[in-house]
């Protein structure tokens, strides 16, 4: 008896939970993940330093070479942090509707699309 009644205990408290707790610890784990790809791909750094010459030579052609290939690294690391920001924000909005989604195929299993 006390088995069947911690099993239907947790089969009731699990929307709660999943809603509540498990979503904003998922919210939570996110924002860290993204924090962490942003300072993996240091993009501030290179933001800060695109008018500085690489190498310390100072003359024209460095300034510009330097400054070139700093923007297309802007480019292409901002392009990466973007993409993890829509992963990021693909999978909160995934999360509250994953259980509806599991009982939608289900029912579409059992009932075989059938009206």
């Amino acid at each position: 008896m006390n088995i069947i009644w911690l099993i239907s205990r947790e089969i009731l408290a699990w929307p709660f939970w999943w809603y509540s707790y498990g979503w904003s610890f998922w919210m939570k784990y996110w924002g860290r993940w993204l924090k962490k790809q942003g300072h993996s791909l240091a993009l501030l750094v290179w933001i800060k330093n695109i008018f500085v010459p690489m190498y310390g030579q100072r003359d024209i052609w460095s300034f510009i070479i330097s400054f070139v290939v700093r923007l297309v690294q802007i480019i292409v690391r901002l392009a990466i942090w973007l993409i993890c920001v829509a992963v990021t924000l693909i999978a909160i909005i995934l999360w509250p509707l994953a259980p509806l989604m599991i009982f939608y195929y289900l029912y579409i299993l059992y009932y075989g699309g059938r009206k």
